[in-house]
């Protein structure tokens, strides 16, 4: 996260406020597809790292990732649970470009700064995306 990252995406972002989401894994990035879940080019997209929580208590976070095992990989998936059909209900802007996606019924994404640029690439560790718009 950066907080070039919050400066391009802070509008787009905003506007999903208060919108259904459809949560998925991709390895230990998380694609958020914002009110369908088909593929039609709008959704959050977050790379690592991050910490999922609920009520403020740690259920895991990227660096928990592990294909060690198919029932372990099975299990660490089945903790996004709740995040499969939610609410974007809020993003707080932290401090030196960190962010917290809050979604319903009080589970979060911490995304820190973890001082890692991508000058190569468009981003740096998440972006929203609305090709409907």
């Amino acid at each position: 996260m950066s907080q070039r990252d919050l400066e391009q995406n802070r509008k787009t972002l905003t506007a999903f406020k208060g919108r259904r989401c459809f949560g998925s894994l991709h390895t230990n990035s998380m694609r958020f597809r914002v009110d369908d879940n088909d593929k039609q080019g709008r959704y959050i997209w977050i790379d690592p790292p991050w910490v999922f929580s609920h009520e403020h208590k740690e259920i895991t976070s990227s660096d928990g990732y592990s294909e060690e095992t198919e029932t372990s990989f099975r299990e660490w998936c089945n903790l996004f649970e709740p995040l499969r059909d939610t609410v974007l209900e809020q993003f707080e802007e932290a401090e030196q470009g960190a962010v917290r996606f809050i979604f319903r019924g009080g589970y979060r994404l911490f995304v820190p700064d973890d001082g890692e640029r991508e000058e190569d690439m468009d981003y740096d560790h998440w972006y929203a995306l609305d090709q409907r718009a």
